[in-house]
This record gives C-alpha cells, structure tokens and sequence, in this order.
C-alpha cells in the first residue's frame, strides 16, 4: 500500500509539474513577456554576438553581426565581424568622452583616427533606426514591456505562445504580440515575434513589423553569455586587443 501511495504521489507531482511547464499548451504567455524585467534585474554583465537586420530609409539593410560586450549601466563594447561595418569598433562609458562614443572605422585612412561622436548622431542614424545606446537587452526589454502594458491595460493586446522551439543556441519559447491596426502614432509596431530563452527568461530574438506587415526590424543575441567578470579594460580605448588610434577627433 504504501509503494502505491508513493506511486501515485510522484506521478501527481510530476502532473502538477508538466501543466506548470512554460511548455504546456494553452497556458498564458502573459507572465512571460512581462517577466522579462524581472529576469534582466539578475543580470549586471553580459557578452553576446548581436546580430540585427533593419529598414532604415525605406529600404532593408543588409545584416550586421557584431562581438558586444555589456556592463550595467551602459557601458557597452561593439566589433562588427560582418556586413558593410566589418572591423568597426564602437566604445561607449556613460559620463566618460563628454558622453560621446569613441568609434574606430575600418579603412586605409579612417582607421587612423579614433572619432568621438554622440550615440545619437545624425551619422548614426544614417544606417540604425536607433542611436546606439538603445543596443542591448535591457533597452529592448524596456521598449517590449512599455509598449505592451500600455496595450494591455487598454484592452488591446493579443498573445499568442506558438510552443517552445529548440536550435543550436537551446531552447526558446516563442511568443508573438499583436497590437491594433489603428495603434500607429500610439505604439511602437504592429506585431512582434520574441523568444524568450526557457533558461534565463530573456529575449534572444525579437522581430519587428510595421503596419503593413513588413519585417523592419530584426534583432538576436547569439552565444549570450550572463554575468561573465568583465573589467575596467574591457571599457577602456587603451586594451591592446582593440583598435582606437590615440589621435583623436569630435564630430
């Protein structure tokens, strides 16, 4: 009798287990999505490969990867290793340079000087739909959660949880938020697509559409790396492993 009571226990367990799993069909993705704060308050430090694709201008942009390195609150280490920016090398330490980024371009001759410029320069958005302090996790978790308990408490957002799908960077939830047709001037897009990392309970990819259902936005952390010990050298101009030329130049 009392195998079979511990038996049945466990099983019970395990059923109570299953119905609460982020897997379980039917179950509200809306702790999720706005779990996401809470998840990044954990997180002081990261490193990642940042890939984005974007329509500046009207037109897509070819993709970008960059090495990002990241350390609350705000300083930010940026290498392209692919698309048009290859061997690009932004720096940014808030409060440091006058609050400007130092920026190292690939070239025979722009890589012999370093050039500080605002984050938010006109050149800047010449090629992103954002300045550069808006890279990373946190910004893009604040721009998701702003927009979407906004709609929420306006009775205007639709969830949709499309399972849990698994690729070589593990395992994501992925979610999809759907925002009014009338909303534009009101949010920031019509639909996005997030997966939300089943470990840590962060965004690893978010796709953004307009409201004409075209993709103007793409953005993915691969290889995210939380809480690595990153130090003063990995925020300063000076580290040997990066490239800002000691001749500098403000824009």
């Amino acid at each position: 009798m009392t195998s079979i009571v511990t038996i049945r226990t466990t099983v019970a367990i395990f059923l109570v287990l299953a119905l609460r799993s982020p897997a379980a069909a039917g179950e509200d993705p809306a702790p999720l999505l706005f779990g996401l704060e809470t998840a990044y308050a954990r997180v002081q430090s990261y490193t990642a490969r940042f890939v984005r694709q974007e329509v500046v201008g009207g037109a897509l942009r070819p993709r970008e990867e960059a090495l990002l390195k990241f350390q609350r609150p705000g300083l930010m280490y940026l290498r392209w290793i692919a698309g048009p920016p290859e061997g690009r090398e932004i720096l940014f330490v808030p409060g440091r340079n006058d609050n400007r980024m130092l920026v190292r371009e690939p070239g025979l001759l722009s890589s012999l000087v370093t050039v500080a410029m605002a984050p938010d320069s006109p050149r800047v958005l010449r090629e992103s739909r954002h300045p550069v302090t808006d890279v990373g996790l946190g910004r893009l978790i604040e721009l998701i959660v702003d927009n979407a308990r906004r709609a929420a408490a306006a009775g205007e957002l639709t969830l949709k949880d499309h399972g849990i799908a698994t690729g070589p960077e593990g395992s994501a939830r992925r979610l999809e938020a759907v925002l009014p047709r009338d909303g534009q001037g009101r949010y920031y897009c019509y639909r996005l697509e997030l997966a939300v990392a089943t470990g840590s309970g962060l965004p690893v990819r978010a796709t953004i559409y307009d409201w004409g259902e075209r993709m103007v936005a793409d953005y993915e952390y691969l290889d995210l790396k939380l809480n690595p010990v990153l130090t003063a050298g990995d925020f300063d101009a000076a580290n040997p492993e990066y490239g800002f030329p000691r001749w500098r130049v403000s824009r």
